[in-house]
């Protein structure tokens, strides 16, 4: 452990010195990738030698000077090699791209270091594309989760900004298309390249490995040239991040003003380790110069398993004391030594504890990506026309089970809380962790299991044609079809929370004190925050090999709720010891009672979701130039493409058991449901038109318009839905005697199959200037206008509620779901950015050159409708993902045999969700005491302004052999989200992540 941590120091203060080797806007294309890896140039009678990664930066310089689109691209160096740990992190340099650094966009509690998904231009609709094609992942969406992508097969990233009618319909937002090596791409013979690495992080003190190999060969046979291609790469990626969070800053009546009091605080811990499994095989032939025949088989897995350690100190009727404490302008609390429990009767301090919820979680994952394609090209000698064609089979699994097993422990009535630091620090009584660490103060609570088993399939077929026209002003045309057939079945049975024994529930309240052998543990965390945030006490919680044994085999919550022994608790309701067992001692073997529980694995039919969607496309493209008497040149391409897309889903509409209180009778929702079948079929026009124009062999102007197309997700289509009751706590429940929850509202939440495809008219201007070999700048413009964006929208609906007596009612549900949003959406924006080499100063400082872009984008948006902190729906939030601001800056360092960069990115604040679980909460206000209002929210939550500082430096043994050492997150970045929703548009902070800086070193390897 000494040395990891001895490695991570000294390599953390070598890479701020030396730069980093991680990936700039572009690198070399596959088809160079045995290409010299030096070349050298006669500068004022200086020798200047390019380097393998210059000089891919200079060939995919050449790759979006003679683009017929507007593009950037990534590619790999001439190691074959993407030197970053996902598709995520390689695109996040990208001018007009920005990543996620979360589970996902809409899941602002769970933070990836690695990111999950991207937004170019601000929109999240980002079409993916393997070699031109079609490919997606089983996760009820259309696009591929970028984290599944083996980064070590790909040979290249091109991000499409503007499209043309050849292209395959989708990205609203733009088209990232990952480009595998082909055997031809390589010369005669074989080739060999490879490499290993190491990584450690400083949190999750694992060391960590990876490896990839390649192989082709191509040869001139008899039968023709023939080639073949197989590429393996395996990765294990482990990561901790340390959290706080902050709950509903709730509006609180104090001495007749209102102020905005947090309703306490969470904090823990969260880890995974990632193994990401990649197998790519190409083979091609070509029997004469006129034919050739390209098969694929790519396969991507990944699987994750992930452990979370969460306490949660929460009440809604926290209060302070404002003579003593400290608060913003709008009165949001920002220090105050006792934030107390306090009595809503009279608003005096209750002295009551606080009841701290806590959980161990343990999510397993595993999900697999195969492409398997046909491709042949026929371009006949002595004719003008040339004839493409394809099959493509695609077979997406992805499976997930996980638990979270939970116990309850009193906290002090009071706590002090200090948020005007960079952290937050939370002060108890010196003496309270003597509390937590009496097992006999834990109580057995609930336990949570999910499960979700999908597969999608994708068949598709294409034929295009393309003639040559001649050198008029119309060069060539191009036609071509596409059938495509996609679905998807989904087993997903929900977060069935189930009480344990709990007294009142017919089973015994156990405690740790009477916890099995081995299903309880002290997990301390270690280095919280690095020291700089106060941790309120280190904790007891159900062991992980319990929560592992639950999560690997869900039959297993059979034994955990099962009974404890005859009388081990005494008579049921006999004495106090049923409702606090400690005194029994530990239990002969696991089981803590709640016989209530959903059974387990999948309920079919009813946790069963089917999707489809048929697609037929035809297009016509022509493309043009001119010469003009001044030397300079027109060029281009325009087109109509026409889809039709037919959607169907079906699914159940359920409603659970769930018993509540309303007008002190007591009721219980009856487990029920129904099967729907919907859908809708809409027919789209595509145009686009790409102009290029040319005043000199180093300047472009281009201009773009085009109309692109987002099929709904198949989640916003589902048919399935539910019905639920959103409660407030029983004021009559004690901590021995549990009662349901008193009424507040009805809830409702549903998918709608026959939501229209969002189509966006796009208007795109780009200047670009390349002035000499690895010298670019670029700026260009943009405009969106996006018309039927799916937006969450949380209205009343009429629902009939049926209970277990067999009586029902006709209610209003507070509903949570997608529509097509009335008003259309604009988005506007500037990039700017450019590369230079300073290839004219003396000696060593001509390898120095500097890259840097800036993206401002502008939105007007009718929004996802959310419910202030007041209650109010309102529709002013902003586009989902869209950031203001980003940027990238990279000090970049090329001279034989060194190559290295220092890179850092940014992106300002953006809309994570607008109903995250735990801003959606219903609260009571009181106005004075014993008079309450019930207030419902749903408050927006944003993820922060966030940068983060890399750095690398890779030397050049020779042709064959470089060596690496990279770091990221070297500065230590805070990721925070906020909530929004209060008055004046003031956001305050919801969450703090920190995760592991890491150190990378290996080797590439290249014959």
């Amino acid at each position: 452990m000494k040395i990891n941590e001895m490695l991570l120091g000294a390599s953390v203060i070598a890479l701020s010195m030396a730069g980093t080797m991680l990936p700039s806007v572009a690198w070399a294309q596959a088809d160079e990738s045995n290409a010299s890896a030096q070349e050298e140039s006669e500068d004022d009678g200086d020798t200047i030698v390019i380097t393998g990664r210059r000089q891919a930066l200079q060939s995919a310089d050449e790759r979006k000077k003679n683009a017929g689109a507007i593009l950037d691209a990534v590619v790999a160096d001439d190691a074959g090699k993407l030197p970053d740990n996902s598709i995520t992190e390689v695109l996040q340099r990208v001018s007009g791209v920005s990543i996620v650094r979360f589970a996902a966009l809409g899941d602002p509690d769970h933070f990836s270091v690695e990111g999950s998904g991207i937004q170019v231009r601000g929109l999240s609709g980002v079409a993916s594309r393997l070699n031109g094609r079609e490919i997606f992942s089983a996760n009820s969406g259309r696009s591929l989760l970028w984290g599944d992508v083996t980064p070590e097969l790909m040979s290249a990233v091109d991000v499409y900004k503007s499209t043309s009618a050849d292209m395959i319909e989708g990205g609203t937002g733009g088209t990232v298309d990952l480009r595998t090596k082909l055997p031809f791409d390589y010369d005669y013979g074989m080739n060999f390249a490879g490499s290993g690495e190491l990584s450690y992080g400083d949190l999750a003190k694992e060391t960590d490995y990876s490896a990839s190999g390649l192989i082709s060969g191509k040869w001139d046979t008899d039968i023709g040239d023939i080639g073949f291609l197989i590429d393996g790469a395996y990765s294990q990626f482990s990561s901790n991040s340390d959290f706080f969070r902050m709950e509903t800053y709730y509006r609180t009546r104090l001495n007749n003003s209102d102020y905005f009091i947090p309703g306490g605080y969470d904090y823990g811990e969260q880890d995974f380790q990632r193994k990401r499994e990649g197998i790519y095989a190409a083979g091609q032939w070509a029997p004469n110069d006129e034919l050739l025949f390209t098969g694929i088989f790519f396969q991507s897995r990944y699987q994750n398993e992930s452990h979370e350690y969460g306490s949660f100190v929460t009440s809604q009727t926290l209060a302070v004391d404002p003579s003593t404490s400290t608060f913003d302008d709008q009165g949001g609390l920002l220090q105050s030594d006792a934030v107390f429990q306090r009595d809503t009767a009279t608003f005096a301090p209750s002295g009551a504890t606080i009841t701290s919820g806590g959980n161990m979680g343990v999510a397993l994952s595993d999900s697999k990506t195969q492409d398997m394609s046909l491709a042949f090209d026929w371009s006949p000698a002595n004719s003008r026309w040339q004839v493409q064609g394809a099959y493509q089979r695609i077979v997406s699994t992805a499976d997930a089970d996980s638990v979270s097993i939970f116990r309850d422990v009193q906290f002090p009535t009071s706590f002090g809380l200090d948020l005007t630091g960079d952290l937050p620090q939370v002060s108890l009584p010196a003496n309270f962790q003597e509390s937590l660490d009496d097992p006999a103060n834990y109580v057995w609570s609930a336990s949570m299991p999910h499960g979700e088993n999908n597969r999608g399939t994708l068949d598709a077929f294409n034929i295009d044609a393309s003639v040559l026209i001649g050198d008029g002003f119309f060069r060539s045309a191009k036609f071509g079809a596409r059938w495509s057939d996609r679905s998807e079945r989904d087993f997903n049975n929900g977060y069935a929370w189930s009480a344990l024994g709990r007294g009142w529930n017919g089973d015994p309240q156990m405690t740790f004190a009477n916890a099995a052998p081995g299903d309880v543990s002290q997990h301390l965390f270690e280095d919280f925050f690095r020291g700089d945030a106060t941790l309120p006490g280190e904790l007891l919680f159900p062991s992980l090999d319990l929560a592992r044994r639950f999560a690997s085999d869900p039959s297993y919550r059979d034994v955990l709720h099962s009974s404890p022994p005859d009388n081990f608790c005494g008579a049921p309701f006999a004495s106090d010891l049923w409702f606090n067992c400690s005194p029994s001692g530990p239990a002969p073997s696991t089981g803590y009672g709640g016989a209530d529980y959903r059974q387990p694995g999948f309920v079919l039919p009813q946790d069963r979701t089917d999707y489809s969607t048929k697609q037929v496309a035809g297009y016509g493209l022509v493309r043009f130039g001119h010469n003009l008497d001044n030397g300079a040149e027109i060029e281009g391409n325009a087109g109509l493409r026409v889809v039709e897309v037919e959607n169907t889903s079906e699914g159940f509409f359920q409603q659970f058991s769930t018993t509540f209180v309303r007008d002190g009778q007591t009721y219980t929702l009856a487990d029920r449901s129904e099967n729907r079948v919907d859908g809708a079929k809409f027919t789209k026009y595509l145009p686009s038109v790409n102009v290029s124009y040319w005043p000199t062999e180093e300047i472009v102007f281009r201009g773009a318009y085009n109309i692109t197309m987002d099929n709904a997700s198949f989640n916003a289509l589902r048919a399935s839905g539910d019905l639920g009751v959103a409660t407030t706590t029983n004021p009559n429940s004690t901590p021995s005697n549990n009662l349901p929850g008193v009424f507040t509202n009805y809830t409702t939440t549903s998918g709608n199959p026959r939501l229209e495809p969002t189509t966006s008219n796009n208007f795109d201007f780009s200047a670009e200037w390349y002035p000499r070999a690895g010298t670019t700048f670029h700026l260009a413009a943009f405009y969106k206008d996006l018309e039927n964006l799916p937006i969450y929208s949380a209205t009343q609906q009429p629902v009939t509620v049926y209970f277990d007596d067999g009586t029902s009612e006709e209610a209003f549900a507070t509903a949570t779901d997608v529509r097509n949003a009335e008003e259309n959406a604009k988005v506007r924006g500037v990039e700017v950015g450019g590369r230079i080499f300073f290839d004219n100063a003396p000696g060593l400082w001509s390898g120095f050159g500097v890259e840097a872009n800036y993206t401002y984008i502008d939105s007007e948006n009718p929004g996802d409708l959310y419910r202030d902190i007041d209650g109010v729906t309102r529709n002013d939030a902003p586009l989902q993902g869209l950031s203001e601001h980003n940027y990238n800056a990279t000090l970049l360092y090329e001279r034989e045999p060194f190559s290295a960069r220092i890179a850092y990115s940014w992106r300002s604040k953006y809309l994570q969700s607008t109903n995250a679980n735990g801003t959606n909460v219903t609260y009571t206000y009181f106005s004075e005491p014993g008079v309450s209002t019930s207030i419902a929210t749903a408050l927006p939550v944003y993820g922060d302004a966030y940068g983060t500082l890399d750095a690398g430096v890779q030397y050049r043994v020779n042709d064959n052999v470089s060596l690496f050492l990279q770091g990221t997150n070297l500065t230590n970045s805070t990721e925070e989200t906020l909530m929004g929703g209060y008055p004046d548009g003031k956001l305050y902070t919801r969450s703090w992540f920190q995760s592991d800086r890491r150190v990378n070193a290996g080797v590439n390897l290249s014959f």
